[in-house]
């Protein structure tokens, strides 16, 4: 079998292999990935498209696989062997959106199957999404703010926009005071609104409903509506739904810390928001009052809470995803 390898070619055999290495060029030399099949170790965050039916797979050392239908799977590097705090696609558009442990924002560029654009943040990222449909992003900061970014395909370029949303959207004029320092934990686009409403999340647990065309908040909700006299609770092992007494209600009225959050109706009228002490709260966000009263003092109705367990096995809820159904009750 040996002789096979360390045979000496023939002159046929060694014209040939000239000829081949004179049209090699330096980027043959290129180490790169054409094929990987599988999951990748280390899968840390998922990403999903739900027209191109795209699965994007993001690990801890900086890979992204991709996976979709008619067997398509492809491996993106990343330059930088980091974790991804966030990943997204830009819907339809054939290009994926993440975001480094190092606050590097990446647009990857599906279909050549490279790194489109990066842009390095000056400060720690704490929230990031994608407006579904479109190239713009929302990036929520450590200091409070928000700044929208869009992806310029042509240019090949992600852009700052001049808008942003300040930090201190709330003054202490409006009876709520906060701290020199609150991160944004997400920022989301209310679906059926005319574009210009955009939900921002503290880890507080306050919640504000912002009219960009207005600069100005439409709507709160947080720990004030927690301390009501009554507070609606779903027993999610029994199936029941009660009230709880004032005494028990008045209990742990504490700033509760926002850990995950998403749309859980089709309008944008209900969030679910999820805390670090494992309760999971649907807000309504249906309320249009004007500035003026954006905070009822009877708002009873305005938060139902699902408690998944009690005692020591209190856990955060990291991730949460909302399922539409055909029916009108979701």
């Amino acid at each position: 079998m040996f002789t096979k390898f360390f045979q000496k070619p023939t002159q046929q055999q060694q014209q040939q292999r000239n000829e081949a290495e004179g049209s090699l060029t330096r980027a043959d030399f290129y180490p790169r990935i054409d094929f990987h099949y599988g999951i990748p170790s280390t899968a840390s965050i998922l990403a999903f498209d739900s027209i191109q039916c795209l699965l994007a797979i993001g690990t801890l050392d900086g890979r992204i696989k991709v996976i979709g239908g008619d067997n398509v799977e492809g491996l993106l590097v990343s330059p930088k062997q980091l974790p991804f705090k966030n990943l997204e696609f830009l819907q339809n558009q054939g290009f994926l959106a993440s975001v480094s442990s190092d606050n590097e924002i990446q647009v990857w560029d599906l279909e050549n199957r490279v790194l489109a654009s990066a842009l390095q943040w000056g400060s720690n990222i704490t929230s990031f999404s994608v407006i579904y449909g479109t190239s713009y992003m929302y990036i929520g900061s450590e200091h409070g703010d928000v700044t929208v970014l869009k992806y310029y395909a042509d240019d090949r370029k992600i852009l700052q926009l001049p808008y942003y949303i300040p930090a201190n959207i709330i003054s202490d004029e409006d009876g709520i005071s906060l701290p020199d320092q609150l991160s944004v934990v997400g920022v989301l686009h209310q679906p059926c609104s005319p574009g210009n409403r955009i939900l921002v999340a503290y880890e507080n647990g306050l919640i504000i409903l912002w009219d960009a065309s207005e600069d100005q908040v439409v709507l709160v909700r947080g720990s004030k509506d927690l301390e009501l006299k009554y507070k609606t609770v779903v027993d999610c092992v029994k199936g029941t739904k009660h009230d709880l007494p004032d005494h028990l209600s008045n209990q742990n009225q504490m700033e509760k810390e926002i850990s995950s959050l998403c749309w859980a109706s089709e309008n944008g009228s209900v969030l679910a928001v999820g805390y670090v002490d494992g309760d999971i709260m649907f807000w309504d966000i249906s309320n249009d009052a004007s500035s003026k009263d954006w905070w009822p003092e009877e708002s009873a109705g305005s938060v139902v809470k699902l408690q998944l367990a009690s005692g020591n096995r209190r856990l955060p809820v990291i991730v949460l995803h909302w399922s539409t159904t055909g029916s009108c009750n979701h």
